[in-house]
């Protein structure tokens, strides 16, 4: 035997099954305009120069965006955009090291 949280919830259940017996469907549809209010950041994108010429500082970089790339901080779409700056680097690399 279901129970209902009030005469009200009881009087349109039945009037739903009412309803749905003889084919109508019970549904009552209220216009009204809602506001919401949303709160908008607009965010700039500054270029940053680094400077910083030690072999340590550049090996922290690097092993950052590795991270960041195994971690999926990086964006996919993002991703074929350091593709021609990581071959040229690969490639500046196996030229030193040869």
């Amino acid at each position: 035997m279901p129970k209902w949280c009030s005469a009200a919830c009881r009087h349109r259940a039945w009037e739903q099954r009412r309803a749905a017996e003889s084919g109508l469907v019970a549904v009552e549809v209220v216009d009204r305009p809602v506001e919401v209010i949303r709160e908008v950041t607009n965010i700039e994108t500054v270029p940053v120069v680094v400077s910083h010429n030690s072999a340590k500082h550049w090996s922290d970089l690097l092993t950052t965006l590795a991270e960041r790339l195994d971690q999926g901080r990086i964006y996919d779409r993002d991703v074929s955009d350091l593709l021609p700056a990581m071959s040229a680097l690969i490639l500046a690399f196996n030229r030193r090291v040869r």
